[in-house]
């Protein structure tokens, strides 16, 4: 069980933890998730639409190492700075993106969902939580819409994967 989180706490970032809600029918119980130190359902397309990369696309893109800081220097590289989760079981990363993206997302193999998905939910860490156990964010969480990820630094991202993969066979 992860002990409860303290909103009192001056890491924690009230401006993201507002933001990420701010849309939300019930923000208050995401709030209660998060104070007690679990992740929160966010309905995806109200603020930001969600693309989730295979970790093995990201981890393809890194020469050498794929441990925490060299993934972490593959994201900013691609211009990545911010709103960048990663999964529970460290398998999938998943990136906020402006809401509209998933309806011009064309990457084969790279899942993009929006208001329109029929599961349009996404698990969200408290928005400090920047290590395991659970979902944690790898980069930090937004608090503003400037904070999303950029689409095309994304597609940068995957083509420097596989351009990889052509390489190495």
């Amino acid at each position: 069980m992860t002990a409860p989180h303290n909103p009192s706490d001056p890491a924690f970032s009230m401006e993201a933890a507002l933001w990420l809600v701010s849309r939300e029918l019930r923000p208050l119980d995401a709030r209660e998730s998060w104070r007690r130190g679990v992740t929160a359902t966010l309905m995806v397309g109200l603020h930001f639409d969600v693309v989730h990369l295979p970790a093995g696309i990201v981890e393809r893109g890194i020469d050498g190492v794929t441990d925490r800081d060299a993934i972490h220097n593959h994201f900013r590289t691609a211009g990545i700075t911010s709103a960048v989760i990663v999964s529970r079981t460290q398998t999938r990363y998943s990136l906020l993106v402006p809401p509209g993206t998933s309806q011009v997302w064309r990457e084969p193999g790279v899942q993009c969902i929006g208001i329109d998905h029929p599961i349009n939910y996404l698990g969200v860490p408290v928005p400090t939580r920047r290590e395991p156990p659970g979902a944690y964010w790898l980069m930090p969480a937004p608090e503003d819409d400037r904070m999303l990820c950029d689409p095309v630094n994304i597609r940068l991202l995957i083509g420097k994967a596989r351009a990889r993969r052509g390489q190495t066979g």
